[in-house]
Parts: C-alpha cells; structure tokens; sequence
C-alpha cells in the first residue's frame, strides 16, 4: 500500500511538471525556431538587397560616361611617359571638355537624390557637407577611370573634384601593403576624431562565392560599422559572383 501510494505521488510528480516546465520549453523552443526565422529572413532581405539596380535615368548616364571615358585609349604606362604639360593636357581634354562636364554635372546631381533617398538614416552629420552629394558619384566615375585607363589620371580627377572637402579632413593618397601594391588610392579622414569617411581601395570585397581576386570599389560613411560596407560596380564584378550582405553591387 506504502508502496502504491509513492509511485502515486512519483506520477503526480510528473504530470505537474510536464504540466508547467515542458510547455515552457516547447514554448522557447517556438520562441528560438521564429527569433531564427526571423533573423533569416532579415539576412536574406539585405542579401536581396545588396545587389541594387540603378534607376533606368542612371544606368544610361552611367553608360554614357564609360563610352565616353572608353574614347580615350591612354593606358597607365602612356600617363606615366608623359610629361607635366602634356599630362595636363590629356585631362583637359577628357575631363574638361563641355561634353564631359554636361554629362557628369547630370549624373552628380541625379546620384546624390538617389544616394539620399537610399541612405537616408547612415550619412552622419559629420561627413563634409562636399561629400555628401558627389563624394558616392566621384567615387564611381573614379572606378569607370581606372578600369578604362589606370590610376594616375583617376588621381588627376579625384583630387580636383575633392579638393573642397575642408580643413576638418585629411586626404591620404596611394597608401600600399608591404608588396609596394597600391590598395588605397585615396582615403578621407576627420582630423579631430580620425574617422574614415571615404576610401577608394583595391582589394577584395566580400562575395558569393567568395574570391580572392581584387576589385576597385569605394566606402562611404560617417561611423565604422558604416565604413566596413563595399561599394563596387556590377560591371567591374563577374557575374557569376553574388555580393555578400556587406557588399553593395550597381
């Protein structure tokens, strides 16, 4: 009877806990399954997303502007040969032409609404106001420069569009790795804080699948966390790579 009565209350034991502790689990375990589920959806709305297509309005000023930079068939070691004057030159004659100047002026204003519109809560107030509306447009004519043509005349052209930024920023040109291998071609700094607002860097960039092959591309941001994103050309990326929810491809 002693011996009834305690596998009686064993069972009683059990029922009341299966009662209160294992719907609670079941309930976290729900709880973790829909937190996970929702974190994969998330991820996959910034990987859908970090692979932009321009506006119809952007992608043909941005054509025209290769097929226009495309004309001019000068490769590095050409810039390099020349001298002073003649390099001079070369730019007025690709950068300073009305034909370039009507198209870029079009293409900066256009970009810059476009960027506002599409980063509307990470450009920080800290950024140059210069930066702001050309700085994501010079970068990307920039990248068209150096596919086409090389480095040295993409230099010409970044120094003079950004020679506005301030006293508050820092420029640093042609920083290179131990190999002697130019991996920034320009980086913006804020002098007082020492954040890194702008850079225009060789290297590689996070994809799927993933690659060890440099690509030019550029960051823009007023914070780290917004510094770590890579921004490149679709055009200068194989197509059979994806970009990664940290890489920003149009």
């Amino acid at each position: 009877m002693i011996k009834s009565m305690k596998l009686l209350s064993v069972f009683l034991c059990f029922l009341l806990f299966s009662s209160t502790v294992l719907p609670n689990v079941a309930a976290a375990a729900t709880s973790s399954e829909d937190e996970n589920l929702l974190i994969e959806e998330n991820f996959g709305i910034q990987e859908e997303h970090a692979e932009i297509e321009l506006p119809v309005e952007l992608q043909e000023l941005e054509d025209e502007i290769s097929d226009y930079l495309g004309q001019f068939e000068y490769t590095e070691d050409d810039y390099e040969s020349m001298s002073d004057e003649e390099f001079e030159l070369v730019y007025q004659e690709i950068f300073e032409s009305e034909e370039f100047l009507e198209l870029e002026s079009t293409y900066e204003e256009e970009f810059a609404q476009f960027e506002a519109n599409l980063n509307q809560d990470e450009m920080q107030i800290m950024i140059a106001p210069i930066l702001i509306p050309i700085a994501a447009a010079v970068g990307r004519v920039a990248l068209q420069t150096i596919v086409k043509q090389g480095t040295k005349i993409a230099s010409k052209y970044l120094k003079n569009k950004l020679k506005s930024v301030g006293k508050n920023y820092k420029l640093i040109w042609n920083s290179k790795n131990s190999k002697g291998k130019v991996t920034s071609l320009l980086k913006i700094q804020h002098k007082k804080t020492k954040q890194m607002v702008f850079r225009i860097d060789n290297g590689t960039i996070p994809l799927k699948p993933g690659s060890s092959s440099w690509y030019w591309h550029y960051h823009i941001g007023g914070t780290n966390a917004a510094m770590k994103h890579h921004y490149s050309l679709r055009s200068i990326v194989p197509s059979k790579h994806k970009p990664a929810s940290n890489t920003t491809l149009y």
